[in-house]
């Protein structure tokens, strides 16, 4: 499977980017600001021959793990918790 770059949208909130490597992995980075404006990410690679299914339920569970850490950070961040 030939998998082409991909930057992250220009956009507030969530993004994400598919970056082919040289060793045939491919890196996917999860973007997420806070309310400080401020950029939180998570990274995941995965070989080039890996299945779609398993990259996008390994990708759904890192944006629920990036989307609840800034959560986290904007609860405080609102003086809602501590």
């Amino acid at each position: 499977m030939s998998v082409s770059r991909r930057s992250p949208a220009r956009r507030d909130g969530f993004c994400w980017a598919r970056i082919p490597q040289s060793n045939g992995t491919v890196l996917y980075r999860l973007y997420r600001r806070d309310q400080r404006n401020a950029v939180h990410a998570v990274l995941r690679n995965f070989p080039g021959d890996a299945a779609r299914h398993d990259i996008a339920r390994e990708l759904k569970a890192a944006r629920h793990q990036l989307r609840n850490t800034v959560d986290e950070i904007d609860l405080v961040l609102l003086g809602v918790t501590a």
